[in-house]
């Protein structure tokens, strides 16, 4: 291992073992829950982000789990879990269509196959299986889009140390000559699903989104960046993944205070004809730390000093930058 990653893994176990809810500022779910940490938790399972965002007339959402692969995991899907898109059509917090993503055991070279489901078939245009392929390739689905699988760079973007109070946002020590901010996710990878489909499969130009993995139970899920790990007390944490959208106003909203009616339910709205990012959808360039520390603060100047990914994302599928 790189001292780097080392240093970096501490630092996340660190962040999750203190509580990020008593600090005034956002990060992704990166390990952000008990039940997704070992002993007993798996990497495998758990969500760090999620992207929705329109690519001319078609909706593309990312899902990426397995925080620090290769370092904590070996990069690879679970074989007995489901992983899920959830799509709200008309705005009542609830799923109308769901877009699940299975895999087989992985092979000697790591490789698994891969298949996308749409439910309820009812409301599939294309029936239930959509297509099926392996992890690492662009797999073609029924009717148009497309689907990848597999290790990519984190996209995600934040200066960790300051989050954790090594030193105030934007004052990082010892960086590079003009360095203010330092990206703790540079360098790293995760594990990505990222599935691009017809806008008109939706049913909606005006949709709400969720990532949802599932083994004997729902394990993780997330909407907008930071909820749980920022605003849910530790003690709460597991109960949050496990909950519905629907429900959040009801089970949460007193530890978001005056934010609940803005930030619940927790789910990712999106208007797949407008090019707008994050709170519209979430784009994979857009910086929702510095956008989030500024609804918080009030303050239109807040931010990390970390405004850019390490590595630039390509403008076609699979949009995610290779792996390191």
């Amino acid at each position: 291992m790189k001292l780097r990653t080392i240093v970096t893994f501490g630092l996340l176990l660190l962040a999750f073992t203190i509580g990020l809810a008593a600090i005034p500022s956002q990060a992704a779910d990166h390990l952000d829950a008990p039940g997704l940490t070992s002993p007993g938790g798996d990497t495998r399972l758990d969500i760090n982000d999620l992207y929705a965002f329109k690519s001319g007339t078609n909706a593309v959402m990312i899902m990426t789990v397995n925080p620090l692969a290769g370092v904590l995991n070996d990069g690879t899907f679970h074989p007995d879990a489901s992983y899920d898109f959830k799509i709200d059509t008309d705005g009542d917090a609830k799923e109308d269509l769901t877009y699940k993503i299975t895999f087989s055991a992985p092979d000697s070279n790591g490789v698994q196959s891969v298949k996308v489901r749409c439910t309820p078939a009812r409301d599939c245009p294309h029936g239930a299986v959509l297509g099926e392929g392996h992890t690492g390739e662009t797999v073609s689905l029924l009717g148009g889009g497309m689907l990848s699988a597999d290790v990519y760079d984190d996209p995600f973007f934040f200066d960790l140390a300051a989050f954790l109070g090594a030193y105030p946002f934007c004052s990082a020590p010892g960086g590079p000559a003009g360095e203010t901010g330092v990206n703790f996710f540079a360098g790293l990878n995760v594990s990505a699903i990222v599935l691009e489909v017809p806008g008109a499969w939706l049913n909606n130009n005006n949709i709400g989104v969720w990532a949802r993995t599932e083994l004997e139970g729902q394990v993780d899920r997330m909407g907008r960046p930071a909820i749980n790990t920022v605003f849910i007390p530790s003690g709460s944490k597991n109960a949050f993944n496990a909950g519905q959208p629907r429900n959040d106003q009801r089970d949460f909203s007193q530890f978001l205070g005056s934010f609940a009616g803005v930030l619940l339910p927790d789910i990712l709205t999106v208007d797949i004809t407008s090019g707008a990012g994050f709170l519209n959808g979430r784009q994979l360039p857009d910086d929702v730390i510095d956008i989030e520390l500024q609804i918080i603060t009030g303050d239109p100047n807040a931010g990390d000093c970390v405004d850019t990914n390490d590595v630039a994302f390509p403008g076609s599928f699979p949009y995610l930058a290779p792996a390191h």
